[in-house]
């Protein structure tokens, strides 16, 4: 039997195997346990066995020999089984010891964990196409652990450790191994003893530092450093790791201390050899009576190898079904071993050998979340993914990390976003190509997500169109047709040139300083219901020529303090009903020439106190049936020259209490027709003045009246009546009087003239 065994290694043991049968079926031992058992009788230390046990991985037929069959068995242990399946899974929220038993649990053999340190919880760690043997040995070389395995008859145990205080002392056997150099060695049968020892030290690095970067803290110092210098020169170069795996300053110091431990178990190491059959990897042995002092203390054995010869067959002769064989009596059974090992002072560590896989290129993978959303995102905009050889997700807010989202710009507060929904096709690149750290860096298309427009046809068209989230319906998403989306698009097709903005419900436009906007052609808007504009300061509209509003409903406008409006020509307005113009303080309104108001039935004006109109030249009022002037207080009638009246029927004039009439030269009233009785146009007319007395009758009472025609002047005070005749006649309360007077007249009478009689004639 020949074979090796080393601490985080896969032994190997090759066992050479006579028999009697010649048929003896692989089949029949693959898989199965094989033991070897070794009888570690001494005269010195008594009995004791111990056992290499492992798993047939391969039986071998060799050929006759002799009057036996030769076959040759590889043991190696169950772990071996692990480099025989592969697989892309993801772990998460984890530790490596319990990621260690997830992977290795299935295959049904005993793992003893014998770890005393503490362990981060990855939040997501992947097994990238590795092996499950290359996966487990990656992550625990680097964490720290490492692993050997305890022997039994029958079976073998994997143990997981990661201090000195791990292992025992050898079990089977002394613990501690004597040195009998050379010809001395030949004297020495009573007890097992090396006889080869050699010990060398390496230059190492004594210096380790990593860093490593964390976005959620970005600019959090995270740099490690360790040092453990050796005392020699040359002893203080550093290894540098980045990234180092860790966003948590503890974890980081952690495996900078292990790192340092993994330099500092390779830089003293010692070789044995001898006959010490219960050498064994994993285990303490304490080392005595080596002519240097320094070398007698205890070591932790990290590899052996293992030669044991028993009943060897010795040929006769080339060997064929004549050549005959027998069993070596004389030849001994012999064992020869040789190992390394480590101070048991020295913190040991195995090597970081195992390579983490990197991805060569970008993939794909779909977007996930929980069942009834469509968007599922954390404040970073992060999302989760499916990753097409993920077989054990289920599509779900679980199937991976938070994995962060590339946009066109990303800045603080400011930049692009577009978070990929669930069921959207993305393109997943990997940061340093560490399958552990994804990044999304693209989205693409695929049969079940479609371009936002048919192409080809539409090959000219780009732009963006969402669609509306919970429950938004598929479609173009024009106008009121089918389709919950918001879209921007550009159509490149010459001379259909057109950009499309569509916002399925609100949009909000804001510009913090000037807008401008040209429009080569026509602009058309349609707004559905309420249009509102607010301008906190000026507003300026330029119509090179035409300009028409129509509003189906009312208006209002209000202008909160002067209004200017300039039309340079002419001004219609209509209006079909009704106008209110309601003006607080002045008025003024200036027309150039003409003004014509046409008033269909009725027209009123209040005023409050005065109104006065300034007219050039001339005014003139036509008015078809009434004309009624309402003046509370005072009225006053200005005319510059001439004022002329003409009623064409009747008119009344209606005075309260006095009215004066001052004309500065002649006063002419005209009643009827001319004077001498008128005319056929103009026939004649009569006057009639009356100043009611105080019991306001008319020709009765105290009142006086003057009543004039084209015959006659009557004057009426009380009840006297003065006539007047147009042939001189004079009627004193009905009595005439004839006057015919020529020549000189004079009357004076200084006193009383009074006449009577029943005929009184003077000639």
């Amino acid at each position: 039997m020949e074979g090796s065994e080393q601490i985080s290694r896969l032994f190997e043991y090759r066992v050479r195997l006579i028999s009697e049968s010649q048929g003896i079926s692989a089949k029949s031992l693959l898989g199965k346990d094989m033991s070897i058992e070794v009888d570690l009788t001494t005269e010195k230390n008594g009995g004791g066995k111990r056992f290499l046990s492992g798993q047939v991985t391969q039986f071998t037929y060799i050929g006759r020999d002799g009057d036996f069959y030769s076959y040759e068995s590889v043991l190696r242990p169950w772990l071996w089984h692990a480099t025989r399946r592969s697989d892309f899974k993801i772990f998460q929220f984890k530790k490596v010891p319990d990621i260690i038993k997830e992977v290795l649990g299935p295959y049904g053999f005993s793992i003893e964990d014998k770890l005393s340190g503490e362990y981060r919880e990855w939040a997501y760690i992947v097994q990238y196409g590795e092996t499950d043997f290359n996966f487990v040995s990656r992550i625990m070389e680097q964490e720290g652990i490492y692993t050997f395995y305890e022997h039994h008859q029958g079976s073998h145990t994997l143990v997981l450790a990661d201090d000195i205080g791990s292992h025992s002392p050898l079990p089977n056997g002394p613990s501690t191994i004597p040195y009998y150099p050379g010809s001395r060695a030949v004297h020495v049968h009573d007890e097992d003893f090396l006889d080869g020892w050699s010990f060398a030290e390496d230059i190492a690095s004594g210096h380790f530092a990593a860093d490593d970067y964390d976005f959620e803290k970005p600019k959090a110092y995270l740099e490690t450093r360790q040092q453990q210098p050796a005392g020699h020169t040359e002893d203080s170069r550093e290894l540098y790791d980045w990234p180092g795996g860790y966003t948590q300053m503890a974890d980081g110091e952690n495996y900078a201390r292990v790192r340092i431990e993994q330099q500092k178990a390779q830089r003293e190491v010692v070789q044995g050899e001898g006959n010490a059959r219960n050498i064994a990897p994993g285990y303490l042995f304490t080392f005595s009576k080596y002519p240097r002092a320094d070398q007698n203390k205890e070591y932790l054995i990290e590899s052996a190898h293992y030669r044991f010869e028993e009943n060897v067959r010795r040929s006769d002769g080339a060997g064929g079904s004549g050549a005959s064989k027998r069993a070596g009596t004389d030849s001994p059974t012999t064992y020869r071993i040789s190992f390394n090992a480590v101070p048991k002072s020295t913190a040991y560590r195995s090597q970081r050998i195992t390579p983490k896989p990197h991805t060569t290129g970008p993939q794909t993978a779909v977007i996930t979340g929980p069942a009834g959303e469509e968007i599922y995102t954390d404040e970073y905009g992060r999302v989760k993914v499916q990753f097409h050889w993920d077989r054990y997700g289920s599509m779900d807010e679980n199937s991976s990390c938070w994995i962060r989202v590339s946009q066109t710009w990303a800045g603080s507060n400011y930049g692009s976003m577009h978070i990929p929904r669930i069921g959207q096709e993305v393109i997943v690149d990997f940061l340093n190509g560490d399958p552990d750290y994804p990044i999304i860096t693209g989205r693409v298309y695929n049969a079940m997500q479609m371009p936002p427009w048919e192409l080809p046809a539409n090959k000219t068209q780009s732009g963006i169109k969402t669609r509306s989230s919970l429950g938004g319906a598929g479609g173009a998403g024009l106008k009121n047709g089918p389709g919950d989306a918001n879209a921007i698009r550009f159509e490149d097709k010459k001379g259909q040139e057109q950009l499309w903005l569509h916002a399925q419900k609100d949009q909000l436009t804001e510009v913090e300083h000037d807008e401008d906007k040209w429009v080569g052609n026509d602009r058309r808007k349609v707004i559905d219901r309420d249009e509102f504009n607010t301008i906190h300061r000026d507003r300026t509209e330029i119509v090179d020529r035409n300009e028409k509003i129509n509003v189906h409903g009312w208006r209002t406008e209000e202008v909160d303090l002067d209004e200017t409006l300039t039309v340079h020509k002419s001004r219609h307005r209509t209006v079909d009903d009704s106008e209110d113009v309601s003006i607080g303080d002045n008025r003024k309104k200036s027309i150039g020439k003409i003004e014509n108001v046409t008033i269909g039935l009725l027209k009123t004006q209040s005023i409050g106190i005065a109104y006065m109109q300034n007219v050039g030249i001339a005014k003139m009022a036509n008015v078809g049936v009434v004309y009624n002037i309402n003046v509370g207080l005072l009225m006053s009638t200005n005319v510059g020259m001439n004022k002329s009246t003409t009623v064409g029927s009747n008119e009344t004039a209606k005075i309260g209490d006095t009215k004066a009439t001052n004309v500065g030269k002649l006063y002419t009233l005209t009643v009827g027709g001319q004077e001498g009785g008128g005319s056929a146009s103009q026939p004649p007319g009569a006057m009639n003045i009356v100043a009611p007395g105080e019991t306001g009758g008319s020709g009765g009472g105290s009142a006086s009246n003057i009543t004039m025609d084209a015959k006659s002047i009557t004057l009426t005070v009380g009840k006297s009546t003065l006539k007047l005749q147009d042939d001189g006649t004079i009627s004193l309360n009905g009595h005439d009087y004839y006057t015919t007077l020529s020549g000189e007249k004079q009357v004076k009478v200084d006193g009383n003239i009074t006449t009577r009689g029943a005929n009184i004639l003077d000639n």
